[in-house]
């Protein structure tokens, strides 16, 4: 009979085993004969170059997390690797881990320093802004150290030989621009009812146009406190000014907002009711990326906005002259394509379990209204998309089999 192993034996293994894994994750050589003596800065960068190239090239947060992880390892107080680690979290979705690295960050680099001066920057700071707990005034803060560190930078490039060099590389003024347009809209949410949340508002939208003249987020930004004031046409002709730099880019392309960006565009397209270029952009998210419940409520409101629009205009106009049938019939076909986004919200809102009550009342608000207008009747394509009962509740069935057993 074979004897026991001992503890130490176990724990020799089991850490050979996690070494193996960390190294194989690394893309690195396990063989036995290499070289084992403790590991240098150059092992470390090697780490933290492969952990970057499988988040950011391979889109594999998870092996990026196993790389990254063996680099701290090697060296706790790794600022990049620290970083770095919190950008992998922040994609892997474990934002409270995410947010301690950037807090270790902090501590290691109170200042936002440069690389050559054992500092890392001032992105850590922007990524608390948006990862702090209590929003608000903390947020603003951390924005504002982001900003201070960002604008010591940009002026240090202005008087270096290899400034423009590492402005491009570094990408400082675009996020310059963003951090003042995150407070500018924290001002237009969180903290609405400060005294001076206008005059900020202005201030920092300015700043970011200032910094980046053509930036398509600056300009939705300043879109989005024009609506605020009530001041519609010229909220529309920053998001003219928006959309154009980038809505008819190739689908690759690196100028593109995100996808969460470009939702956001079209809710204020709705709100200066210019659907038709919102319908455009939604029905390019929609080739993108299908699987997301607010593309679908949206894209079945902005149809029936119009559709409504279109109804309205015609009680307004009845009897002052005649319409052809194509004409009266333009508002049911657009309520009908609506149903039919509605629906799809309603069928992948109970597939993934969704949790906005808000947006499910308001759907199925719109439904009634539009069922009651044109009867339960659907066309082929609204078939396709689905029935108005998928809002029921799954479990209903489960009852009816718990019964009939």
């Amino acid at each position: 009979m074979a004897k026991n192993k001992s503890k130490k034996s176990q724990s020799e293994e089991k850490r050979q085993r996690k070494q193996d894994r960390a190294l194989a994750a690394a893309k690195l050589s396990s063989n036995p004969f290499a070289d084992t003596t403790p590991a240098t800065e150059e092992s470390v960068q090697s780490l933290v170059a492969t952990a970057s190239e499988l988040l950011r090239n391979d889109c594999s947060p998870t092996a990026a997390l196993s790389a990254i992880t063996r680099a701290l390892n090697l060296e706790p107080t790794s600022l990049a690797a620290i970083e770095l680690a919190g950008e992998i979290n922040v994609e892997l979705g474990d934002v409270d881990a995410a947010r301690k690295y950037f807090e270790k960050a902090i501590e290691l680099d109170s200042e936002g320093a440069h690389e050559d001066a054992g500092g890392s920057g001032p992105e850590k700071f922007l990524w608390l802004a948006q990862l702090c707990e209590n929003g608000g005034m903390e947020a603003v803060s951390w924005y504002e150290r982001g900003v201070k560190v960002l604008n010591s930078w940009i002026m240090e490039c202005q008087s270096n030989q290899k400034g423009p060099e590492i402005l491009e590389e570094r990408g400082l003024k675009g996020k310059l621009c963003s951090a003042l347009c995150g407070m500018a809209e924290i001002y237009m949410t969180d903290l609405c009812m400060e005294p001076d949340a206008e005059q900020r508002c202005e201030k920092y939208v300015t700043e970011a146009l200032l910094a980046v003249p053509d930036s398509a987020e600056a300009l939705q930004t300043l879109a989005s406190v024009r609506i605020s004031q009530t001041r519609f046409d010229d909220a529309k002709a920053a998001l003219d000014r928006s959309v154009s730099l980038w809505k008819d880019l190739e689908p690759d392309s690196p100028n593109i907002p995100p996808y969460a960006s470009r939702m956001a565009a079209t809710r204020l397209l709705m709100e200066t009711e210019m659907y038709d270029t919102a319908m455009e952009i939604l029905e390019g998210l929609q080739m993108e990326d299908d699987q997301v419940v607010d593309l679908w409520y949206l894209g079945g409101w902005c149809l029936y906005l119009q559709g409504e629009k279109l109804r309205e205009a015609e009680v307004a106009g009845k009897g002052k002259e005649k319409k052809t049938d194509e004409e009266r019939e333009d508002w049911k076909s657009l309520w009908q394509a609506s149903r039919g986004w509605l629906n799809n919200c309603a069928q992948l809102y109970q597939a993934l379990d969704w949790d906005d009550e808000r947006l499910k009342e308001h759907t199925k608000e719109i439904l009634d209204t539009i069922n009651n207008a044109l009867g339960d009747e659907m066309d082929d394509d609204e078939e396709e998309a689905g029935e108005d009962d998928e809002w029921e509740d799954a479990t209903d069935d489960e009852d009816e089999v718990m019964e009939d057993s």
